[in-house]
């Protein structure tokens, strides 16, 4: 082999070494990106299914019953006569789903 050859050879090899991580990893984060998106519309349609008179627990492990709800905030009457206000992000999931799954 001429010496051109190789340097052809040894400049592919470089570009090869370089281009197959970097579009690994471009290809990986997109696939996590659309997953999390996926997650996150998962979780607003799920809150979005929340109603008054719902029992849940929150993420510090509050539990509660919803009195009212609206776009950002929720009602929350943790004890008789005692009502709290507590983001609708907050919210884990209802008692039930959560405490009575097999």
């Amino acid at each position: 082999m001429d010496q051109q050859t190789l340097y052809y050879a040894l400049i592919i090899l470089v570009a090869l070494s370089t281009i197959l991580p970097v579009l690994t990893s471009y290809v990986n984060r997109k696939r996590q990106q659309k997953a999390l998106e996926e997650q996150l519309e998962k979780r607003q349609r799920y809150l979005s299914t929340l109603q008054a008179g719902d029992e849940v627990i929150l993420f510090s492990g509050l539990h509660g019953k919803i009195i009212k709800l609206t776009d950002s905030l929720v009602e929350l009457q943790i004890a008789k006569g005692i009502i709290v206000y507590v983001e609708k992000e907050s919210i884990m999931g209802k008692a039930k789903e959560l405490l009575f799954t097999k």
